[in-house]
C-alpha cells in the first residue's frame, strides 16, 4: 500500500492520543499534592492556633477582671463603708485604719476625695494620678454610681484599673492591678502556638512530599500504562488498515477460485473451499479490528477520526428486529410489542443486534433462538436467547472481552470480537449489556438502552 492510499483512507483509521509523559505527570501530581497538603495543614494549624489563643486569652483576661472587680466591690462596699464616715475628709483614710488594711493586703489604690489633688489618698508612691490616667468615659461611669474597669499602660506595663464610688456621696476609688504576668503568659502562648503551627506545617510538607512521591509514582505508572494502551491501539489500527487492501484482494481472488470449483481437480476442491472460508474470516477479523479502533477513539473527548457520534432516529422496534433476524437468522423467533417506536441510533443498534444474533447462530447452531424486546420504564430491553450449551458462570463477564471464546463447546467459528464490539457500541450509547445462563439450558444476552438514548414516543 502506498502513502497515497494511507492518506486517502485516513478516515477509517483510529488515532488514539498518546498518553501524558510519565515523568511530567508524576511531577505535576507530586507538586499539587505537596502544595495541597501543606496548604491544608497550614490553614488548619492557623485556625486551631487562633481559636486556642482567643479562647485562652479571653478566659485569662476575664478571670483577672472578675477577680479585680470582686475585690473592688469588697473594698468599697464592705471595708470603706464600715471604716469611713458618711462625709470623708482628708486624713480619714489613715485615721480609720483603712490605709493599714490596704497596705497589709498590698492593695494599690487612688482615692479621689473630691476636695483637690493634694488631699487625695494614694496607697503607694508608684500609683499614678488615676483620674488623669483613665478615660473620660470611665470617670463618667463612676460619677453615675456604677463600677467600671479599663486597661491602661503605665510606664509601658499593662495595668487594669477598676473604679467605683462609695454610695452615695463618695469618695471615688481607683484600684490598680498589674497584669504584666498575664500578658507575658499570653505572649509566651502565642510563641508556643506559632512554633507548633510551624512544626505542623513542616510535618505536613514532609507528609505531602512522601505522599507525593507515592502518588507521583502511581501517576507515572498510570501514564505509562495509558501510553502503552494508546500504542497498542495505534498498532492494531495501523496493522488492520494495512491489511485491509491485501485481504480484500485475497477475498476477491479466493472467490474467483471458488467460482471455478467444479472445474478443479477433486483433491484441490477441499483446499480451495478451506482457503475461501479462511480468507473471508480474515477479512471479517480485519473489519472488526478497524471498527474497534474507531470505537476506541471515541473514548478521547477530542478524537476527530473516531467512530461518529450517536445519531437519533425513530425506530419501529418490531419491524427493525424482524428485518435484522430475517437477514441474519430467518429461523429465529421475534417477540416484540407492536406499534412500539423508539428514538435511538439505528446504525449502532443494528450493529449490536446483528452481532448478538450472529453470536447465537455461530455458537448455538441448530438450537432455537428467540429475539425479544420490551419496554420497562424509560428503558428498551432487547434479549437474544438460545438453547445452546451455555457458558460457565465464571466466564459470563469475560465473554465481552476481546478475542475471548468462553468455551469450545459453543463452536469454533467467530473472531472473538463480536460481543466486544457490542459492549463498545453500548458504551457509546450509555447502554449496558449482560449475559446469563438460562434455567433450561442456553445463553441469554440482554441489551438495555437507558432513557437518555431511548424515548418511548
Amino acid at each position: 500500500m502506498t502513502h497515497a492510499d494511507l492518506v486517502g483512507e485516513g478516515a477509517d483509521r483510529a488515532a488514539p492520543r498518546a498518553g501524558p509523559e510519565p515523568n511530567r505527570a508524576g511531577r505535576r501530581i507530586r507538586t499539587r499534592l505537596v502544595l495541597t497538603v501543606t496548604s491544608v495543614v497550614a490553614i488548619t494549624a492557623l485556625a486551631l492556633s487562633m481559636f486556642a489563643y482567643i479562647a485562652v486569652s479571653q478566659s485569662l483576661r476575664t478571670e483577672v477582671v472578675d477577680r479585680a472587680v470582686e475585690q473592688a466591690r469588697f473594698n468599697v462596699g464592705v471595708l470603706a463603708t464600715e471604716r469611713l464616715p458618711e462625709a470623708v475628709r482628708p486624713g480619714d483614710i489613715e485615721t480609720s485604719g483603712l490605709a493599714d488594711d490596704f497596705q497589709r493586703r498590698d492593695v494599690r489604690v487612688y482615692v479621689d476625695l473630691g476636695t483637690g489633688p493634694g488631699d487625695d489618698f494614694v496607697s503607694g508612691l508608684d500609683v499614678v494620678n488615676a483620674p488623669e490616667a483613665v478615660s473620660a468615659e470611665l470617670r463618667a461611669l463612676v460619677a453615675a454610681g456604677n463600677l467600671g474597669a479599663e486597661r491602661i499602660a503605665i510606664d509601658g506595663d499593662p495595668h487594669l484599673i477598676v473604679a467605683a464610688r462609695r454610695a452615695p456621696a463618695g469618695p471615688d476609688f481607683y484600684f490598680l492591678t498589674d497584669i504584666s504576668d498575664t500578658e507575658n503568659a499570653l505572649a509566651q502562648l502565642r510563641l508556643v502556638l506559632l512554633g507548633a503551627s510551624l512544626l505542623l506545617v513542616l510535618l505536613g510538607a514532609v507528609a505531602g512530599w512522601r505522599g507525593g512521591r507515592l502518588a507521583g509514582s502511581l501517576a507515572d505508572t498510570v501514564a505509562e500504562l495509558t501510553a502503552a494502551r494508546a500504542r497498542e491501539r495505534r498498532f492494531v489500527a495501523d496493522v488492520s488498515h494495512e491489511l485491509r487492501t491485501p485481504v480484500t484482494s485475497l477475498v476477491h481472488e479466493a472467490s474467483e477460485l471458488a467460482a471455478q470449483l467444479d472445474a478443479l481437480p477433486t483433491g484441490t476442491r477441499r483446499v480451495v473451499e478451506l482457503l475461501d472460508g479462511d480468507v473471508r474470516r480474515l477479512r471479517d477479523l480485519v473489519e472488526e479490528l478497524l471498527e474497534l479502533s474507531r470505537l476506541d477513539a471515541t473514548e478521547t473527548p477530542d478524537a476527530t477520526i473516531g467512530d461518529a457520534a450517536p445519531e437519533s432516529w425513530d425506530v419501529d422496534v418490531a419491524r427493525f428486529l424482524g428485518a435484522v433476524v430475517a437477514r441474519r437468522m430467518p429461523a429465529a423467533t421475534v417477540r416484540a410489542p407492536a406499534d412500539c417506536t423508539v428514538r435511538t441510533d439505528r446504525r449502532r443498534l443494528e450493529r449490536m443486534v446483528t452481532n448478538l444474533v450472529d453470536n447465537a447462530a455461530t455458537h448455538a447452531a441448530g438450537s432455537a433462538v428467540t429475539v425479544s424486546a420490551w419496554l420497562e420504564g424509560p428503558r428498551l430491553h432487547i434479549e437474544v436467547a438460545d438453547r445452546g450449551p451455555g457458558v460457565p458462570d465464571a466466564q459470563l463477564e469475560s465473554i465481552f472481552d476481546r478475542f475471548t471464546k468462553a468455551d469450545t463447546s459453543r463452536g469454533s467459528g467467530g473472531t472473538g470480537l463480536g460481543l466486544a464490539i457490542v459492549r463498545e457500541h453500548a458504551r457509546v450509547l450509555g447502554a449496558s449489556v449482560t449475559a446469563r445462563n438460562r434455567e433450561a439450558g442456553g445463553l441469554a444476552v440482554e441489551l438495555r438502552l437507558p432513557a437518555r438514548a431511548v424515548t418511548d414516543l
